[in-house]
């Protein structure tokens, strides 16, 4: 796995599995109220990644802490 840090407030994580799998993880926090996670699967064929992403996954950051905010008031 490697990790990245990039100045403007995104931070990046790369994970490889079973050599068959290139998946970037993207949170991108311009402030922490707007913060997204964003998940890329890049498949890997014959050793090579992809040019484009086969998948994309979208997460508001927002949306996670107010159903963490309701499981704490239940």
């Amino acid at each position: 796995m490697s990790i990245f840090h990039k100045t403007d407030g995104t931070r990046r994580a790369i994970l490889w599995i079973d050599n068959r799998f290139q998946i970037e993880i993207r949170r991108f926090a311009p402030t922490p109220d707007t913060a997204t996670l964003v998940l890329y699967v890049y498949p890997i064929t014959h050793g090579e990644i992809w040019d484009a992403p086969y998948d994309v996954f979208t997460i508001d950051e927002g949306s996670i802490i107010e159903l963490e905010t309701q499981a704490r008031e239940e």
